[in-house]
């Protein structure tokens, strides 16, 4: 161990830590933790060699943490790795050893923004392949240290079977041996693994010391409340002991972990993971804002949103609309600070009440269950908040199309947005299952297509408006019209078609995978009923349009279809700057001004101004226009 420690230290002499350095002081924590009780006992040392090691490793972690980065918690911690080699050196109970490590483990993870979770769920079948190839021959077949090479192995290797031992480990501590070795030991660093095959490495190991009455008891307990308990939380999960469990969450807390860490399909099937992602990148974001990299900190920062919190969000409103709305405000005031290089403390406070308000609502979730109700509402609205631009959108096109008598040209149109339907479903499984579609990337694809959008809705509803001023409009209706949907155009409003639905259509689908994720069998079902609902509405609402519209006489629809447009332009403006901004692309400049998502309104300057220039832009074109017609009919 004293070659591991002169190797730390080697490392990192007034340099910056390297990820892998920070492991290794959560690693030798994690140590002193797990092994002092084997090296103290009643004040007394039992076993001489493994004090000696303990005392080492006290030496190593105060090293470690007098070359961490500078922070506002380093004099605490340093404080801290003092007090626990004092400790040490007076043989005090293990109880104290291990409440020091956790907290000072728990500090440096929180601080050092050290991912501590899976990204995937651990796959048992791949582990036992993986165990049995290259661990079984010291640890054994069944995990109890007794492998076919183990006897000749000091020290001995670890009885994974060890109930005293299992109720001190954690998950990421697993991870961490498995990732890093163990120095002077058999334990070699598995770097030759990918981090999916040591996490479900660490799941597979870290689950043989749980008996089988304490699964079944566990599974029992997560189905009849365990899941609104702390543990539900993959984070809380992959760093909690089975004892901290049960001391901190009750006495049915360690069978709960028990049946999560055999189980935990049960965790990533609900979809617990944005949350803990979000707060894994906020910290990363932070983390590297501290070490200078503000850039680098700032897409981090985007991406905690964007494939994080934005999943969750309607299941959120759901239980607690204001909290939503509350996290979306403290995401942008932490960019605007990273943007702005505010002083790391500013930046620190903020990220901090970030993480309390994501606690919270962790806890609103897991206390509200979405199912029925609230899942059959999160349904509806989901439907109803992405597809009804695109309806409004359609609708309006085949109007257009029925009341000038070209339905020649609805084929075109429909086949615009059934394409974008089944292209934005393939895009969702080709991301899902083929590659790795950024949230960056789906909100600059929104964004852009928004843009798109408005300027062509722009252009068609200042086009429909000045044709309303036509002196022979019957004769222009049978010339002008006929003309200007030719085959190119048709084409045309078709793209129009297409980009106004798939815009929506791959967003959707992942919310109501996100949807899907968080509720249980009845709010499965719950949850198709609010989608056949909001088709239903949707469906309703374009008849309405198509019914009503084509009853106005001409001039007057094609007068209203023109102000309709105008309006939609600007909706979708606002829509794609907002996207752009969640993307990181545009700068956010929150101002004091109200929200209302279905105008496409954002209490933001840029947003705003691309509105209001649309606005005036329409105001002066429809102004320019009626000089043209009034100086046309004087010369008349």
């Amino acid at each position: 161990m004293k070659n591991v420690i002169a190797l730390l230290l080697l490392m990192v002499p007034g340099l910056a830590l390297a990820d892998a350095s920070v492991q290794y002081l959560i690693q030798m924590q994690d140590y002193v933790g797990v092994d002092y009780g084997q090296a103290v006992a009643d004040g007394k040392v039992v076993n001489a060699a493994e004090y000696r090691e303990m005392r080492d490793l006290a030496a190593g972690i105060a090293a470690q943490t007098a070359a961490l980065n500078p922070s506002q918690i380093k004099p605490r911690m340093r404080a801290q790795a003092k007090h626990l080699a004092r400790l040490i050196e007076s043989r005090a109970p293990a109880s104290a050893i291990t409440a020091v490590t956790s907290s000072m483990r728990a500090a440096v993870v929180r601080e050092y923004g050290v991912t501590t979770v899976p990204q995937n769920p651990p796959d048992f079948k791949l582990a036992h392949r993986l165990y049995a190839q290259s661990c079984a021959g010291c640890h054994g077949a069944s995990g109890r240290g007794d492998g076919v090479i183990a006897a000749g192995l000091e020290p001995s290797p670890t009885n994974f079977r060890d109930a005293a031992r299992y109720r001190q480990r954690t998950l990421y501590g697993l991870y961490n041996t498995i990732s890093l070795g163990v120095d002077g030991t058999a334990m070699r660093a598995f770097e030759d693994l990918g981090e999916h095959e040591r996490w479900s490495l660490a799941f597979y190991v870290g689950r043989l010391g749980a008996t089988a009455a304490a699964v079944d008891q566990g599974e029992q307990g997560w189905h009849t409340g365990g899941r609104r308990s702390a543990l539900a939380d993959l984070e809380t999960l992959t760093t909690t002991t089975p004892a901290d469990a049960r001391q901190q969450y009750g006495k049915n807390a360690a069978a709960v972990m028990a049946h999560l860490r055999a189980q935990p399909d049960d965790l990533f099937g609900r979809g617990a993971s944005p949350l803990t992602f979000t707060r894994q990148q906020l910290r990363r974001s932070f983390s590297l804002y501290r070490d200078g990299d503000v850039g680098a900190a700032y897409q981090v920062a985007v991406t905690a949103y964007l494939e994080g919190f934005e999943l969750v969000e309607s299941g959120l409103d759901t239980v607690d609309g204001g909290l939503r709305v509350s996290i979306e405000d403290a995401i942008t005031r932490y960019r605007n600070l990273l943007r702005q290089h505010a002083p790391v403390d500013v930046v620190r406070q903020q990220v901090e009440s970030l993480y309390s308000l994501l606690d919270d609502a962790g806890k609103r979730l897991r206390a509200t269950t979405v199912t029925g109700g609230a899942a059959f509402a999160a349904a509806v609205i989901i439907l109803l908040r992405e597809g009804l631009e695109a309806l409004l959108i359609v609708a309006a096109l085949m109007a257009f199309l029925v009341k000038t008598e070209r339905r020649d040209g609805l084929p075109y149109l429909h086949a615009g947005w059934v394409v974008a339907l089944a292209l934005g479903v393939v895009t969702w499984m080709v991301s899902a299952y083929l590659i790795n579609i950024s949230g960056a990337g789906r909100e600059l694809t929104e964004g852009i297509a928004a843009l798109l959008a408005a300027c062509v809705l722009f252009y068609l509803g200042f086009w429909m408006h000045d044709k309303t001023h036509a002196r022979q409009w019957q004769q222009f209706i049978r010339g002008s019209v006929q003309k200007a949907l030719g085959r190119s155009t048709l084409w045309g409003l078709a793209g129009l078609s297409f980009i106004a639905v798939y815009r929506e259509v791959f967003e959707t689908v992942l919310f109501y995978q996100a949807l899907w994720a968080q509720t249980d069998a009845t709010g499965h079902g719950m949850a198709l009923a609010g989608m056949g609902a909001a088709g239903v509405t949707l469906a309703i609402v374009a008849w309405l349009i198509l019914h009503y519209s084509v009853r106005l006489p001409l001039r007057q629809f094609f007068a209203a279809t023109g102000v309709f447009m105008f309006v939609l332009a600007a909706i979708l403006a606002g829509n794609g700057v907002a996207a752009l901004q969640e993307a990181g692309k545009l700068p956010i400049s929150v101002v004091p001004f109200p929200l209302i998502e279905i105008l496409g309104i954002y209490p933001n300057l840029q947003s705003l101004l691309a509105q209001v220039a649309l606005v005036v832009l329409a105001l002066l074109l429809i102004w320019n226009s009626n000089l043209r017609r009034a100086a046309r009919e004087t010369i008349a």
